[in-house]
């Protein structure tokens, strides 16, 4: 993605943040002598009609709301080369994902903080739009300028929201993996407001533990003891697996947890107790439910900026003609170093599935060297290990299209055009674990694929066992990369 000086009449300052669709910088409005972030679509992404046209109505749906408890849009554009854009509010205390780093929040601050979320969740359901993506990096926190002490809470990313004339079709899993309700796993799931309400308890259990919630959905005061049992009682109820038990209403769900607020900031005792109980706690790096990682893996890669089971038809005709005509005179990878030109479209499309540190078209041209010689009929049956990418078929079924919703693929069934996406889909999901992690983030993802994102973080960088197989990769990552 190309760094633009410019976007209309503001200035553009430096990078805020990336997805695998989007990147947001800061920007500077001249006239209103103000900050802004812009949000750019991702070059790559230009030609996809149907993902401009949901990052445009993304900003049309965000200036429709128009509430103070989400992001508001000022302006929208295109960029000389074609990128649109949109101009929107500047969150200069950044995310709740940010602030979730430190730990759990103080029981008041995170009781009124859900609350806040709530209302703005609230705001979107009375314009009939439900969101599917409640998550922490999707709240943004920004200084009270002029409206007194304190921050407010934003909603931001609707890039997967359904509104009313959409909820009726046909829908496909869509959500982030530890947020999402039960019938966002499912295709034609048909998911609603309530839908949300499972969203809002996910995140206020995180907001109150330091971690999303389990399958098991344990009490959020098994975690953290000095939580009341009136707070388990409703965020257990938002978290409720048949969305007819759920709260109704995101509104009736801020206003239960306004009745609790109420009590606990009225008794300066319980709130000394629970301050003075609760520990000062730091998530681990790398720390991942393994329930969270089972059935709802089949959709991780959503969380990388946005559902990627959206924008992809299954088969992925419209995104490799995108990668063909992204890469027509060798711009992602050189065109005499022996790739194969009937992958060369998949392998482009692997490579910039999301924006992630080492992840490029060479690495993963790279690793398909080594792992089969660009075989796409290996078969492995010792190590269960076949295709063109060597996936075991029994990890490839939460990867594919579709995810756990189409059947484990047969050994004959693992194509090219089905493994080698696939690779892209793994990488930007446990990819993120390896952030931390010193050395090459490109042999780090190497190694990831080979072993597991875990192994590499206690590691601390790639393996022993695994380092004659990175440095192969090093060495055509080397080669396959245009000059």
């Amino acid at each position: 993605m190309g760094t633009p000086r410019g976007a209309g009449r503001y200035r553009i300052d430096r990078l805020l943040g990336s997805g695998g669709f989007a990147a947001v910088w800061l920007g500077h409005d001249e006239d209103l002598d103000a900050p802004v972030a812009i949000k750019i679509l991702a070059d790559h992404w230009t030609l996809r009609e149907d993902v401009r046209e949901r990052f445009v109505q993304e900003a049309r749906l965000l200036r429709q709301v128009d509430s103070h408890r989400l992001v508001q849009v000022y302006d929208i554009g295109e960029l000389d080369d074609g990128r649109p854009y949109f101009v929107m509010t500047y969150a200069d205390r950044g995310t709740m994902e940010e602030r979730l780093d430190g730990g759990a929040l103080p029981l008041n601050e995170a009781l009124r903080a859900a609350r806040e979320i709530a209302e703005g969740v609230q705001a979107l359901h009375e314009r009939g739009i439900v969101h599917r993506d409640l998550k922490p990096s999707n709240v943004l926190i920004r200084s009270a300028q002029g409206e007194g002490p304190g921050e407010r809470i934003m909603l931001s990313d609707l890039g997967i929201a359904r509104t009313g004339d959409r909820l009726s079709s046909l829908t496909l899993p869509a959500g982030s993996p530890g947020y999402m309700a039960p019938e966002q796993t499912q295709i034609d799931g048909a998911p609603d407001q309530r839908s949300d309400v499972y969203g809002l308890g996910a995140l206020t259990y995180h907001l109150l533990t330091g971690e999303p919630p389990g399958e098991d959905r344990r009490p959020p005061s098994e975690v953290e003891p000095a939580i009341p049992p009136a707070v388990d009682r409703v965020v257990l109820r938002a978290l409720e697996h048949d969305r007819d038990a759920r709260w109704p209403t995101a509104a009736a769900f801020a206003n239960a947890l306004d009745r609790i607020t109420s009590r606990i900031d009225t008794d300066p005792l319980a709130a000394a107790a629970v301050a003075r109980d609760r520990p000062a706690r730091r998530r681990a790096p790398g720390r991942r439910t393994l329930a969270v990682a089972g059935s709802a893996v089949a959709v991780a890669a959503v969380a990388i900026g946005a559902a990627f089971l959206v924008l992809d038809d299954g088969g992925g005709r419209a995104a490799d003609a995108t990668a063909k005509r992204a890469d027509p005179q060798g711009r992602w990878l050189r065109t005499d170093a022996g790739i194969p030109s009937q992958y060369r479209a998949l392998i482009v499309r692997a490579g910039t599935w999301c924006e992630m540190k080492g992840l490029s078209p060479a690495l993963i041209a790279a690793m398909l060297k080594v792992e089969s010689d660009f075989d796409p009929k290996l078969s492995d049956p010792q190590m269960d290990e076949y295709g063109i990418a060597r996936w075991t078929p029994r990890v490839l079924v939460h990867w594919q299209p579709g995810g756990l919703n189409n059947p484990e693929p047969r050994p004959a069934q693992i194509t090219p055009e089905l493994s080698i996406p696939a690779m892209g889909r793994y990488l930007c999901f446990w990819g993120k674990d390896l952030v931390n992690v010193q050395g090459d983030p490109a042999l780090n993802l190497a190694a990831a694929y080979r072993t597991s994102s875990k192994t590499v973080v206690k590691e601390n960088g790639v393996p022993d066992k695994y380092q004659q197989y990175t440095a192969r990769v090093a060495t055509l990552i080397d080669a396959y990369e245009p000059r």
